[in-house]
């Protein structure tokens, strides 16, 4: 039930690409979240089991970010990108923002499922360390850039598209 709520309050609270401050974060949300088109310029490698619903809204956002390469966080590699679930991993949060630190993409499945996921959640928004949050409500996106100020936002995206 508390998943529902956090659903519709994100619905309400969260900005399409208007209202978003941060020109890196307008251009995701204008060329990849709210993109018409699924044009593809070049491959993203992504794990075999990856397999979430919002799988082409991914890939369309690391395309934007010219990202090549999604692993999961347990089976550190040299891929710019890292997957993780906070349900399943006991990952503690230094780790992640360790990641964070080192100019890698956090990629955080469904933060809101449940009460200990959206704790840890907030925890990692609320370093330092990461400076940007793009919060999807069905995933989100940590990401350290030293070009820009501390920011987190939330973009509404219509999964039902």
């Amino acid at each position: 039930m508390r998943y529902y709520w956090d659903l519709i309050r994100h619905f309400f609270i969260a900005n399409s690409r208007h209202g978003t401050h941060s020109p890196f974060v307008y251009d995701l949300a204008v060329n990849a979240v709210y993109a018409v088109s699924s044009v593809y310029t070049h491959h993203v490698n992504v794990p075999l089991g990856l397999k979430p619903r919002y799988k082409k809204l991914l890939l369309r956002i690391l395309e934007r970010m010219e990202k090549k390469e999604v692993a999961y966080f347990q089976k550190a590699t040299d891929a710019d990108v890292l997957w993780v679930d906070l349900k399943e991993t006991s990952m503690p949060v230094p780790n992640i923002i360790e990641a964070v630190r080192q100019g890698k993409v956090i990629i955080v499945h469904e933060p809101f499922q449940t009460i200990k996921t959206k704790r840890l959640w907030q925890q990692l928004v609320q370093s330092k360390d990461v400076v940007v949050s793009i919060n999807l409500f069905h995933f989100g996106l940590l990401m350290y850039r030293k070009e820009q100020q501390k920011e987190n936002f939330r973009l509404r995206y219509p999964f039902w598209r």
